[in-house]
């Protein structure tokens, strides 16, 4: 019986011999790294889309690969199978071999009849196949040529036999899979033909194990499909289930691969073992199995829970998991103790799993005592609402309440009530969503020249797009960023298109070359002035279409400019140098992270401009002042070196193997730019930087933030900014130390013991305070007016906090050792009012509310308040309605105390 190792290797082998001849390729990340279509990498042939397309040259004709693929989110997801099916996994890996151009159907087919059947010894007899319903050429495959009994063989239509694409667009085309029958005790008296043609195999006897694709087509995002460049071959066979058939088990869950986590989920939640477990509790074991190993490999690659994105599919998967695991008994957090056993079966495979193991744990266990509390009401609620729904319909309404009231994910509430037989409102519910975040969708909505776009394709037409001279003409080379002979190919003044523009006009320039950069990659725009010979625009902002035509907005403020003129661009060099040095000091700092916070740290945004930068990253938890410390030593460290930073355009596949940092969700051409910090630093980028580190200046962190679940925030200044910065702060602490009248290095000192003075004589007032509150309290209990046998106070104090009035409060109910007391007290402070009313138990036995009184009265200040019957509490913001506020509180128990 093989292991699942011994069959990556013999994959591996079988096609990198000298018969086959392809090239091993690694597998690429779960995160696509330059296709913003796809949320994960969800099959082999994703890192090769361009090689089909071809958008690239070809480094290679022939591969293969082991890929890590996750399904679950987007297009393709089988999340909500994992567990209902014993085949489906949300993670698992790819064996794949690829033609691009190459060879096609013959090989394709004739290679995986013989690994089937040769290498790993599957019986020949039990091996079924399906092609496309119009693939004649495959059909003639393997059955005149591999000798398939047509038997064994089906014709399926598009929706089981023509794949792809892997997203929105890319590569497709007809396919043909491989079926292992697995025996009767699986589908006692099923054929073939029953099974798949009417798609009725609940017990999965006749597995499908390898999908043979072959692309022909290049799928447009009009669903329309041109003729693919490099027609070729994409086949995908899923370890998990070739494990299975070689090792013969039930499903995958019990093969080398994933037994060892499924064993150790039964131990931890104490459920049983595995193999004497009901089906339901199976499928509860098999989901948590499935997400752990999803989860690991996910956050392994610096994606973190969130509310959006691929953020949202990670804390979908947990707290699918958490809730499967709710129904074998376990409502603790427990997952993160499986990431050990995750990363025992599979770390030597995959080492980068090793090297974030604590960062996941802390990740996986936070998110599950955060959703333990979700769980606890939201799903309570959720059961009574499906308890009272009619018709079998939860409302759009009360999906609504249950995901903004109770944080309860929508997904999960949809999943819940699926199970429960219920349908969910979804066009409700949608309304709902669409009414709340009315005002939050105008304010998305375009870009600035939004209403210009079709002038701007018909330029780019005409003249293609703007070519930018930045990179060689700027303040590096020369003392002044220019350029001459520049050609004005349009201008525009609002929406209308005009042959000229005059002094004082807001205008967009569109010119047939560029110094000015283009506001993109976190990157400001660079400012300046455009001449020409009848009149001077100064230029505030550069925005760049997705042509890559640059439209430069600025202001006439001589003469006139005229469509057609020759043009002289000028950037104001000094600004330009502010950004590239911020800009550079944004690499370092990513470098800085990833050193003393963990290579688990992924750009998550930024902003660059002349007085600051800014950069967004993923971490769990705020940096301690220590790391911040070291984070900006080692940045400033860099910069002391003068190390040179290179820029260098190469093409995508070449940039990739010098494992350079691509940001996800950028779209990249067949050639890239790559910025390199030798030793430090390495990134995909189109910004502008300074020529050396030592031309940076000194570096400066101002601040870190958090800017949303598991994304931390850091501000920071270099060059001018930082100095400033300096002086700023080196002022204040000269004026501390002139205040304090001690030397600088004592100034943290002096202030500790002022605060502590100032500690003990607030306590000094507090006392006296207090003595004589006592004593004013048994003045006004003496003075009160008395109705019904209770004391009625009411009384106004200056400058008493809440804390103070209940001390004044609780001096007067020890005071009145017979009889009922009801009392109001009010205090101002720096023009906040606080108020509380409070009620003896004999005088709550009345019928009268602390709470009511305290919210009527609440109103005359401008404010509210609530509480218990006994003790309540206002606060309000008008301190001249605190006389009304106190006599319509004493009128109401009056009048309750009759």
């Amino acid at each position: 019986m093989k292991k699942s190792y011994e069959l990556r290797k013999a994959f591996i082998d079988f096609f990198t011999d000298s018969i086959r001849r392809h090239k091993l390729v690694p597998s690429s990340p779960l995160v696509p790294p330059d296709d913003p279509t796809l949320l994960f990498t969800t099959a082999g042939m994703v890192q090769f889309k361009p090689f089909y397309a071809g958008t690239v040259p070809l480094p290679y004709t022939r591969a293969c690969s082991v890929q890590k693929c996750l399904r679950a989110g987007g297009k393709g997801s089988d999340l909500e199978n994992v567990g209902k099916t014993l085949r489906h996994h949300t993670f698992f890996e790819m064996l794949g071999n690829f033609s691009f151009g190459d060879y096609f159907k013959r090989e394709a087919l004739q290679w995986a009849w013989e690994f089937s059947t040769q290498v790993v010894e599957l019986d020949p007899n039990r091996i079924y196949v399906s092609v496309y319903e119009d693939d004649d050429e495959a059909w003639d495959i393997w059955t005149k040529e591999i000798g398939m009994p047509e038997s064994h063989m089906v014709r399926l239509g598009a929706k089981d036999n023509f794949w792809g694409p892997a997203g929105d667009t890319g590569a497709c085309g007809p396919c043909s899979e491989l079926y292992y029958d697995r025996g009767e005790q699986y589908g006692p008296g099923l054929s073939f033909q029953d099974a798949t043609l009417n798609d009725h195999d609940p017990h999965t006897r006749y597995l499908e194990y390898w999908n043979c694709v072959f692309p022909q087509f290049d799928q447009q995002k009009d669903g329309t499909r041109l003729p693919l460049k490099n027609r070729g071959v994409d086949t995908g066979m899923g370890l998990e289930r070739l494990t299975c058939l070689v090792q013969e088990t039930a499903s995958p869950y019990e093969t080398d691969l994933m037994l060892p986590i499924v064993n150790a989920v039964c131990e931890l939640t104490q459920v049983g073992p595995y193999q004497n477990l009901q089906i339901e509790h199976r499928q509860c074991v098999n989901v948590v199995a499935d997400h752990i190993r999803a989860l690991v490999f996910a956050l392994s690659e610096g994606i973190l829970p969130s509310n959006d994105g691929r953020g949202y599919v990670l804390r979908r998967l947990l707290r699918r998991a958490a809730r499967y695991a709710r129904r074998i008994g376990q409502d603790s957090p427990f997952m993160y103790q499986l990431v050990d056993t995750v990363v025992g079966v599979m770390g030597d495979v995959y080492p980068e799993i090793k090297e974030t193991t604590d960062l996941v744990k802390r990740v996986i266990r936070t998110e599950e005592e955060t959703y333990a509390q979700t769980l606890g009401t939201g799903l309570q609620k959720l059961d009574q609402l499906l308890e009272k729904c009619r018709d079998g319909q939860l409302t759009g309404e009360d999906v609504f309440l249950l995901c903004s009231t109770y944080g309860l994910p929508y997904d999960d509430v949809c999943e819940v009530a699926r199970d429960r037989g219920v349908v969910v409102d979804n066009e409700g519910y949608q309304q709902c969503v669409a009414r709340h975040k009315e005002e939050s969708r105008k304010a998305a909505k375009g870009t600035r020249f939004e209403t210009i776009y079709e002038d701007l394709k018909q330029l780019f037409s005409e003249y293609g797009k703007t070519k930018f001279l930045g990179y060689a003409e700027e303040a590096i080379e020369y003392p002044l960023a220019r350029a001459e002979g520049l050609k004005v190919l349009a201008v525009f003044r609002g929406e209308e298109r005009v042959s000229r523009a005059h002094a004082g006009e807001e205008i967009a320039i569109v010119l047939d070359a560029t110094p000015f950069y283009a506001e993109a990659g976190g990157q400001v725009a660079d400012t300046g002035g455009i001449a020409s010979p009848t009149g001077y625009v100064r230029i505030t902002d550069v925005q760049k279409s997705s042509e890559d035509i640059f439209v430069h907005y600025g202001m006439v403020t001589e003469g006139e400019i005229v469509e057609g003129q020759e043009v002289k661009a000028e950037i104001d060099v000094a600004r330009r140098w502010d950004i590239m040095r911020n800009h550079t000091a944004t690499h370092l700092l990513q470098g800085a992270l990833k050193t003393v916070v963990g290579k688990h740290v992924t750009q998550q945004g930024s902003y660059v401009g002349p007085d600051y930068l800014r950069f967004d990253f993923t971490n769990p938890e705020a940096l301690t002042a220590e790391q911040l410390g070291e984070v900006e030593s080692l940045v400033n460290e860099q910069i002391m070196k003068n190390l040179p930073v290179r820029c260098a355009v190469m093409e995508l596949e070449e940039a990739r193997k010098t494992g350079a940092i691509a940001p996800f969700g950028e779209r990249y051409g067949a050639t890239v730019r790559v910025i390199d910090v030798p030793g430090w630093d390495i990134e995909f980028c189109g910004g502008t930087h300074v020529p050396a580190t030592g031309c940076i200046g000194p570096f400066v962190i101002v601040g870190e933030s958090a800017v949303a679940a598991g994304v931390r925030r850091i501000e920071a200044t270099a060059g001018r900014g930082a100095v400033r910065v300096i002086q700023s702060e080196r002022g204040v602490v000269k004026e501390l130390s002139e205040l304090f009248c001690v030397p600088r290095e004592k100034v943290v000192a002096r202030a500790e013991s002022v605060l502590e003075e100032l500690k003990g004589a607030r306590k000094e007032i507090a006392y006296w305070r207090t003595k004589a509150s006592a004593q004013e309290a048994a003045e006004l209990l003496e003075n009160a007016p008395e109705k019904a046998g209770v004391k009625v106070v009411v009384a106004r104090f200056d400058d008493m906090e809440a804390a103070q009035l209940r001390e004044v409060f609780d001096q007067l109910k020890s005071r009145r050792s017979q009889g009922g007391l009801a009392a109001v007290l009010a205090s101002a402070s720096n023009g906040r009012v606080t108020m509380i009313v409070g009620f003896t138990p004999d005088v709550v036995s009345m019928g009268i509310s602390a709470s009511d009184i305290v919210k009527a009265a609440a109103q005359a200040v401008g404010g509210s308040g609530g509480g218990k019957k006994d003790m309540a509490q206002a606060g309000g913001k008008n301190p001249e309605g605190i006389a009304q506020a106190l006599k319509i509180a004493k009128q109401l128990i009056e009048s309750k105390l009759g």
